[in-house]
């Protein structure tokens, strides 16, 4: 386990924070952790992870909706991502590859060392704006 996921596992275990399923990545170069864990929005459960990596990076990344784009909704769903990625400094949403709406929080780690406050102060930003724009995605979406 590379440093900066050994001091946010550290973190956690301080915390007693027990929400997070630890998954190492096996023969990655950047030696790669993945904390997996869910949000609760709205009364939907929101697969959330935080990868901690060798690099300057860490990730805080959540999967809003899986294959949300369709001929009927496309220009809408868009129109609304660009707004609120234009709006929100800290997070940017995006479609993947495979079509699945997602919420990204890119958080600069100095050398090996983890604030675990400010990942966790970012995951209430991103907590209290899903609440707030959750049904305002979904309807978009679901148009």
């Amino acid at each position: 386990m590379n440093k900066k996921a050994e001091n946010f596992k550290k973190y956690l275990d301080e915390k007693e924070i027990k929400a997070f399923t630890v998954d190492e990545i096996k023969d990655d170069q950047f030696q790669t952790v993945v904390f997996r864990s869910a949000a609760d929005i709205n009364g939907n459960r929101l697969p959330l992870i935080v990868i901690l990596d060798t690099s300057i990076y860490g990730m805080i990344r959540v999967l809003v909706a899986p294959k949300v784009l369709h001929d009927d909704n496309e220009a809408a769903v868009l129109k609304l991502l660009n707004t609120y990625n234009k709006q929100y400094k800290s997070f940017k949403y995006y479609i993947d590859d495979e079509g699945n709406l997602i919420l990204d929080t890119c958080v600069l780690l100095k050398d090996d060392e983890v604030d675990g406050d400010l990942i966790y102060a970012m995951f209430d930003v991103i907590i209290r704006h899903l609440g707030e724009s959750y049904k305002e995605l979904m309807k978009s979406i679901w148009a």
